[in-house]
């Protein structure tokens, strides 16, 4: 997909890529309810930033929505954004 050098940027791309495989594949059985809470932990309720990256692309590719722009998403990219503002 995109090869990165950004860890939660990494997991992002990965929960992506995964989400796309389910929404044209479909959800049955005990994947309905791992469905269900990926998508809720892509809100940031985890606590993990990893397991919130890969949940937040997850519901992307889920959803049928594009990928996150590499510079809103990394966090390291936040604070170089945040930095230039101030």
């Amino acid at each position: 997909m995109t090869d990165t050098s950004d860890p939660l940027r990494a997991e992002y791309f990965l929960g992506y890529q995964r989400g796309l495989e389910v929404l044209f594949l479909g959800v049955w059985g005990d994947m309905i309810e791992k469905n269900l809470l990926l998508i809720d932990h892509s809100g940031g309720s985890s606590g993990d930033p990893y397991i919130d990256s890969y949940a937040r692309g997850y519901r992307d590719g889920f959803e049928g929505m594009k990928p996150e722009c590499p510079s809103l998403s990394s966090e390291s990219s936040r604070s170089l954004h945040i930095a230039s503002i101030v």
